[in-house]
């Protein structure tokens, strides 16, 4: 939507650039202009670039019904309606960043501390029992004649 909205903006400048700079120039130089030749040059340019604008206008409905919307006034109620929320979700995606940001950038040497401290209870608090290992041979016949593989498993 906002991408849409984007090219609306764009499309609108374009339209306002030519109502408000193209077109008063020109008709302030046919206003100027003494020769009939050079008159009806700038009198076609006019109409050209008004046809333009017009052009331009008429294509703008069309724009936002190719993206599903029925008219102008549909998509701008809509948009105006989706704007808050998005405005708020990016202000809280902002706040969400910052924090997992400090939480990533603690003090180390704190850190250390309380990990050496947390390290000694648990070693102190649990009693360590060796890991039993326990080897066992099978005998099994390949295609080839060759016997006995090993299997190693390890038991907690």
């Amino acid at each position: 939507m906002r991408n849409l909205m984007i090219k609306l903006q764009d499309k609108v400048k374009e339209i306002k650039h030519l109502q408000d700079k193209v077109l008063p120039d020109l008709k302030q130089q046919l206003a100027e202009t003494k020769g009939i030749s050079k008159g009806k040059a700038l009198e076609a340019q006019i109409q050209q670039t008004e046809r333009e604008i017009a052009d331009k206008l008429d294509k703008i409905p069309d724009t936002l019904k190719a993206d599903g919307y029925p008219d102008v006034q549909v998509f701008m109620a809509t948009y105006r309606k989706a704007e808050p929320v998005v405005d708020q979700y990016n202000r809280d995606l902002v706040k969400w960043e910052r924090q997992v940001n400090e939480k990533e950038k603690p003090n180390r040497p704190l850190e250390k501390k309380v990990s050496e401290t947390g390290t000694e209870q648990a070693a102190k608090n649990t009693k360590e029992v060796p890991r039993q290992r326990t080897i066992i041979l099978t005998s099994n016949t390949t295609p080839q004649g060759r016997t006995s593989a090993l299997r190693d498993s390890i038991y907690p």
